[in-house]
C-alpha cells in the first residue's frame, strides 16, 4: 500500500511541473511565429510519469491475481503464436512474447514489457488532450485505471490500444477504427464491444441519447442469464456465468463513484451551460461507463468490460471542471481528486496484496508462495 501512496506523490508532483510548463508555453508570449508553442519541457515531465507508472507496475512481483499466468507462462506465450494465429486465439500478446524471447527467457521482462506498453498507450494521447495533465493523470491513479493492470492484463492493453486510437471515433474514421479494434481483438475479444459504439459515441450529446444509454445499462443488468449463455457460447466455456468470479459483486464505492461525473454534468446541463462537440464526445464515454458499471456492479467478471471506458473519466472530468468559475474551478478540482482519492483507498488499496519487488524473487519466496 505505501509503495502505491508515494508513486501517486511522486507521479503527482512531476504532474503538476509539467501541467505549469503546459499553461506556460502554451501563453501568448511563449509562442512561436507561427503561434503553436513549444512543449518540450512539458512532455519530458509526461515520459517522467510514464517512467514512474510503467517502472513500478513493471518491477512488482506477484502483486496482482493474474501475475502467475503470465510471468510462468511466458515461454509458452512465445510457443503457442503459430497455434494461436491459426484458431485466431488472440495471439497478439504471443507477438509481443515472441519478439522478447529473441533477448531474453526471463518472465519478469515480460511483464516489464506489457505495462510499459499500456501505460504509455494511454498516458501520451490523454497528455496530448487534456488541458490540465496533473489532474488527468491523478484520475487515472485514483480510478483505478493504474492498478487495473497488474490484473487483467490482456484487456489492459487492448484498451490502451483503442484508447491510443480513440481519436479515430472522434474523426469519423470508420475504416482505420475497425482495424483498430480488430488489432486490440487480437489481444482480447472483448475490444470487439467498441465497434457497434462507434455509432452511439459521436460529437452531439442530447437528452435521448442520455436517457437511451441509461435504460440500456439497467436492461443489461437484468439480462445476465442471456449474457453469460452467449459468452458459453463464444468462449466454449459453458460454466463461465458459474465461477465465484463471475458472481462476486463490486465494491459499491466504485458504482457510486461512477456517477459523480454524470450528476456534475447534469448540474451544467440545468444551467444551460454550453459543450463544444469535443467536450459532448468525452461526456459521452462518462454516460456510457456508469451504465456499464451499473449494468455490471453483480459480476466481476462483466465488470471488466468498464476497462475500455474509465480512462476517457481523466479528460471528460477536466472539462467538466472547468465549466466552472475560477473560484469554484479550483474547489470542484479538489473535492474530486480528493473523493477519487477516498475510493481509491478503500476500493483498491485496503485489499492490495503485501506488495513485493522483483528484487526480492527467492526460494523462500517461492516455498511461502507457490
Amino acid at each position: 500500500m505505501l509503495v502505491m501512496i508515494l508513486t501517486a506523490v511522486a507521479v503527482g508532483f512531476f504532474a503538476l511541473i509539467a501541467t505549469g510548463q503546459y499553461r506556460r508555453a502554451t501563453s501568448h508570449p511563449h509562442l512561436d511565429e507561427n503561434g503553436k508553442p513549444n512543449l518540450t519541457s512539458y512532455y519530458f515531465f509526461v515520459i517522467v510519469c510514464v517512467a514512474i507508472l510503467a517502472t513500478v507496475a513493471g518491477l512488482r512481483h506477484y502483486v496482482g491475481a493474474d501475475y502467475g499466468g503470465y510471468y510462468w507462462r511466458y515461454p509458452n506465450w512465445s510457443a503457442e503464436l503459430e497455434e494461436r494465429f491459426r484458431e485466431w486465439d488472440e495471439p497478439g500478446l504471443s507477438v509481443i512474447a515472441r519478439l522478447l524471447s529473441f533477448f531474453t527467457d526471463d518472465g519478469a521482462y515480460f511483464i516489464l514489457l506489457i505495462s510499459v506498453i499500456t501505460i504509455t498507450f494511454t498516458i501520451f494521447p490523454m497528455s496530448k488532450h487534456t488541458d490540465d495533465f496533473f489532474m488527468s493523470v491523478m484520475l487515472y491513479i485514483f480510478t483505478g485505471c493504474w492498478d487495473v493492470t497488474f490484473n487483467a492484463v490482456r484487456q489492459c492493453v487492448a484498451a490502451a490500444i483503442i484508447f491510443a486510437g480513440h481519436r479515430l471515433i472522434y474523426e469519423r474514421k470508420f475504416i482505420k477504427f475497425c482495424i483498430l479494434v480488430f488489432i486490440a481483438a487480437s489481444f482480447h475479444i472483448s475490444a470487439l464491444i467498441m465497434l457497434p459504439l462507434y455509432f452511439l459515441v459521436t460529437k452531439n450529446l442530447n437528452f435521448q441519447k442520455i436517457a437511451f444509454i441509461m435504460i440500456a445499462g439497467v436492461a443489461l443488468s437484468f439480462s445476465y442469464d442471456f449474457i453469460f449463455s452467449a459468452l458459453g457460447v463464444a468462449t466454449g466455456e459453458e460454466t463461465v456465468g458459474t465461477s465465484q468470479y463471475a458472481q462476486n459483486e463490486i465494491n459499491p464505492l466504485r458504482v457510486g463513484i461512477a456517477f459523480a461525473p454524470v450528476i456534475l454534468y447534469l448540474f451544467h446541463y440545468l444551467q444551460k451551460k454550453q459543450f463544444s462537440g469535443e467536450e459532448n464526445f468525452y461526456i459521452s464515454m462518462l454516460f456510457i461507463n456508469a451504465s456499464l458499471i451499473f449494468a455490471t456492479a453483480n459480476s466481476a467478471y462483466l465488470h471488466r468490460v468498464t476497462i475500455f471506458f474509465t480512462p476517457f473519466i481523466c479528460i471528460a472530468m477536466v472539462s467538466l471542471t472547468t465549466k466552472f468559475d475560477h473560484k469554484q474551478h479550483f474547489l470542484m478540482k479538489s473535492l474530486i481528486l480528493i473523493l477519487y482519492a477516498i475510493v481509491w483507498y478503500f476500493a483498491s488499496l485496503a485489499s492490495m496484496e503485501e506488495w513485493q519487488w522483483i528484487f526480492q524473487r527467492t526460494t523462500d519466496f517461492y516455498a511461502k508462495y507457490m
